[in-house]
């Protein structure tokens, strides 16, 4: 059954170990910048998410420490890379924005990822590439599913017995 071979850790280690790759490939810019990796990886989310990019979007789908995010936004705004905006009715929520002055770091970070990206789905198929696009698709509603609903410990039994 594939839920055997296919563990929590694994799947956690993967995770970990694509972060990791991901912010070595960034170092250049990084080091070009003086940006540490989250902050560069803080300002390609802003970029890249528009409308939903708040410090919230950016804890939740990168699974960063909100303490953490606070300091590199706080970092990226002082440094005039980062604004922060008014969301129109609600004024608890803060929407980020890169300034123009972040304009040649995220063009340069768009490229990294572009090539990351490449390089990172080098030797799979297009056919394999969408079974896989269609799983993690279905990964992320189950997700979605315990998130909201918990796990029925019977139903899970009844899943793994041969």
């Amino acid at each position: 059954m594939l839920a055997e071979t296919l563990t929590p850790a694994h799947i956690l280690s993967n995770a970990h170990r694509f972060i990791e790759t991901y912010h070595t490939v960034l170092q250049p810019l990084c080091r070009e910048s003086g940006l540490p990796p989250m902050a560069v990886d803080i300002l390609l989310f802003v970029a890249n998410n528009g409308d939903h990019a708040t410090a919230r979007d950016i804890c939740q789908c990168r699974g960063f420490k909100p303490a953490i995010v606070s300091v590199h936004i706080d970092r990226l705004v002082g440094e005039g890379l980062l604004e922060r905006q008014a969301v129109p009715g609600d004024r608890r929520k803060t929407r980020l924005a890169c300034t123009d002055r972040a304009e040649p770091i995220v063009q340069k970070g768009r490229q990294i990822q572009q090539g990351f990206a490449r390089k990172i789905t080098d030797g799979i198929s297009q056919e394999d590439f969408q079974a896989f696009h269609r799983a993690m698709n279905q990964l992320d509603r189950n997700i979605q599913e315990i998130r909201q609903n918990g796990i029925d410990h019977l139903d899970t039994e009844e899943r793994t017995k041969p």
